[in-house]
């Protein structure tokens, strides 16, 4: 028996180090902390109290999102707000994953990386009030439109619709909003579940959502180019869609359905 005592005894310290690794530690910028980004207020999505590069205290569905991702990854959670005209930008990020209402798009990926898809959406056009509800996308192209920056609605307007005045444009969704309201701006053209949720809140200072375009665009959250954390969000959003944390966050912040909103054709 003497003679395999050497070969117990190395066996034995192998296995140590083997059990004593556990499991392998999320790739976050800061070990054991998950950095998210949010960027303009945006109901039902994610409000908080922006000062300088951080939120405090945000609420909304991708708030809860992240929560629920972090909590399955065993990670605290930091937020911070990053801007959505740097957000595509190519380079090193300050956060590792950024809730933004960003639909996921061929030329954004040449930039950054996305997770699979958390919620799908159409444009939406929000009115004045002093505007009547255009019938169809011939009565919206006599409109003044306006849009965000650097957004998929933007570049419908640009491409598909052609209307009879240039779009207004605003760097933020706050001052499109203003636009809008004192009918500067006619027809606000952005995401369905955005204008919709904002009208919700604030439903003296705009006319109605008229109707949407159908473009079957899908939100993911953004990452920097090749980070190593994708696979293990993607992952772990499959597994949050799949016992229905997903829906039920959507019911929750949203309550509403996009459909009855009528397609403009």
């Amino acid at each position: 028996m003497k003679r395999f005592l050497p070969l117990l005894a190395v066996a034995a310290l192998i296995a140590v180090p083997a059990a004593s690794a556990g499991k392998a530690a999320v790739p976050t910028l800061t070990p054991g902390t998950l950095v998210v980004a949010f960027g303009d207020p945006a109901p039902g999505f994610a409000q908080g109290t922006v000062r300088g590069n951080t939120v405090t205290n945000p609420r909304g569905y991708e708030v809860d999102l992240a929560s629920a991702i972090a909590k399955k990854l065993g990670l605290k959670v930091k937020w911070m707000y990053s801007p959505w005209n740097s957000l595509f930008a190519p380079g090193t990020k300050k956060f590792d994953i950024s809730f933004q209402e960003a639909t996921i798009t061929a030329q954004r990926k040449r930039t950054v990386d996305f997770t699979s898809s958390y919620l799908n959406a159409n444009q939406g056009v929000l009115i004045s009030k002093q505007t009547t509800a255009p019938k169809s996308l011939a009565d919206l192209k006599k409109l003044q439109t306006c849009a965000q920056t650097n957004t998929t609605g933007l570049d419908w307007i640009k491409t598909q619709l052609h209307p009879a005045k240039a779009p207004l444009t605003f760097p933020g969704t706050a001052a499109a909003y203003q636009a809008v309201q004192i009918n500067k701006c006619q027809a606000l053209i952005l995401d369905v579940p955005l204008v919709s949720l904002e009208k919700k809140q604030n439903p003296t200072k705009f006319g109605p959502v008229a109707g949407q375009v159908v473009t079957h665009e899908q939100y993911g959250a953004v990452l920097q180019k090749g980070s190593k954390l994708l696979a293990t969000v993607n992952s772990t959003m499959k597994g949050l869609i799949a016992d229905g944390t997903v829906g039920k966050l959507q019911k929750k912040w949203f309550n509403l359905d996009f459909s009855k909103i009528p397609a403009l054709k």
